[in-house]
């Protein structure tokens, strides 16, 4: 029956950091393991990447800041969508959309079309303060 298996699959190699090795080593089926996790891992989709393995160049914009005549941003709101943009960078967000809800600025992240992350900016006469829902 052995001999039938190793007929079934196809022997692949490839290099692991000696401490990933060691620990490996330390189950009691590695191939099983190493099968399940490449399964799982080939079966879904990076949602950063969408399966390329590159994340696109470039920075998201607002696009929609002059769209809406929004009134002019304070220091604090500012500063604010300031980290809101570089957070869009790390979460790889493609698209910032700005409007005003409820006396206040409604910014969301986008990412193929997907909302990210909604969060809401005081207006200028409030105390900064982020509130972030997903």
């Amino acid at each position: 029956m052995y001999s039938k298996m190793l007929h079934m699959k196809t022997r692949m190699t490839f290099r692991l950091p000696d401490s990933l090795a060691k620990e490996l080593r330390r189950l009691p089926n590695q191939t099983q393991f190493v099968e399940q996790a490449l399964k799982e891992a080939l079966g879904m989709e990076c949602p950063a990447c969408s399966g390329t393995g590159r994340i696109p160049a470039g920075r998201p914009a607002v696009t929609n800041f002059r769209e809406h005549r929004l009134p002019r941003l304070g220091r604090n709101q500012a500063l604010q969508l300031r980290a809101l943009m570089q957070l869009a960078g790390q979460l790889a967000a493609d698209e910032v959309s700005i409007s005003q809800k409820e006396g206040r600025f409604e910014v969301t992240l986008r990412r193929h079309g997907s909302s990210v992350m909604q969060s809401l900016l005081p207006l200028q006469n409030e105390p900064a303060m982020l509130e972030v829902s997903e």
